[in-house]
């Protein structure tokens, strides 16, 4: 935490959605002394303080707490100039109290995640993000033919496998799945996986990618169409594709294939490279169409928001 002599805060984080993209919002209440009767002055400090301890939360949402400490020196200036990164703020509660000498806000602050993000880009957390055009694919497998995994990473799965080099024959930047592994947390990964959208984001500025994929992947038998001894196999692959940049899910789908063969692993192996290849199709398609949208070549280029000035009034509800 952020501790200062002057005053206290208190967070509450939560993530707002609206038009498909994420807000980082934090309710965050401040309380500072009052000095030779200067209300005026208290009032801007509480809300300064509030400000910098909602981007730094936002910061350690990104990042963990470990790497945060690690790097806390390089977000010095960040915290300090942190009214640049609010997109929007309003007051829940304002007490100027002339008896204990003391002002107190209760504010709700939100971010703009692309700003951090660039700020993330420039301390060198994620170089050559805007502009990368790297994919990250990470499924979660579950097979018949594989044992019970220990760890997300013991064993690559076979649906991941296929997807990778279905891009990469398609001439597409992929991370390696080594790199991910020795930058990010099984826990994220997870996390990510089962559908935050900031775990994901941190993925992609961790490894310096600007698209992360993520999915779950199934095989099971169909006990109907057993014949003459072939196994018949359905594979079902679902994924969603997160652009780091707009923090935005920007395409989702599902695809499935059937496949039998005598011996069960050739049969699951070709049913996850057929649904791979089905699936691959609308995914390149989504992410060209992506790519060449001027939002998405501009990267972090024009998301820095101008700053706010802490004595501005508060914005009504109706403006979030």
């Amino acid at each position: 935490m952020l501790f200062l002599t002057v005053g206290w805060f208190f967070i509450v984080p939560t993530v707002i959605f609206a038009q498909g993209k994420i807000q980082l919002t934090y309710q965050v209440e401040a309380q500072v002394p009052v000095f030779g009767n200067d209300f005026v002055k208290a009032r801007e400090l509480a809300v300064s303080l509030a400000f910098k301890s909602a981007l730094e939360k936002a910061l350690r949402n990104f990042l963990g707490d470990k790497k945060f400490e690690a790097n806390q020196k390089n977000f010095s200036k960040t915290l300090k100039h942190a009214d640049r990164y609010v997109q929007s703020y309003r007051f829940l509660e304002a007490v100027d109290d002339p008896i204990g000498k003391k002002s107190e806000v209760v504010m709700q602050v939100t971010l703009f995640p692309n700003a951090l993000g660039k700020s993330l880009s420039n301390t060198g957390m994620a170089i050559g993000l805007a502009s990368s055009k790297k994919v990250i694919i990470l499924i979660l497998e579950k097979s018949l033919t594989a044992g019970e995994a220990v760890s997300f990473w013991e064993t690559v799965p076979i649906s991941e496998a296929a997807l990778v080099q279905n891009f990469t024959e398609n001439g597409v930047n992929v991370v390696s799945r080594d790199l991910v592994k020795d930058t990010v947390s099984e826990e994220n990964v997870l996390n990510a996986v089962k559908g935050n959208i900031n775990s994901a984001v941190q993925i992609g500025l961790n490894v310096g990618a600007d698209i992360v994929i993520l999915g779950n992947a199934v095989s099971s038998r169909l006990e109907n169409q057993i014949e003459s001894g072939e196994s018949a196999i359905q594979t079902t692959i679902s994924v969603r594709v997160i652009s780091v940049l707009a923090s935005t899910v920007i395409a989702a789908k599902s695809d499935f294939a059937t496949a039998r063969n005598e011996d069960l692993f050739v049969s699951e192996l070709e049913a996850f490279g057929d649904a791979s290849r089905k699936l691959s199709k609308f995914l390149l398609n989504s992410l060209n169409r992506y790519w060449k949208a001027p939002s998405a070549s501009q990267g972090f280029q024009d998301s820095r928001p101008r700053p706010l000035s802490p004595a501005a009034p508060p914005l009504l509800m109706e403006d979030l």
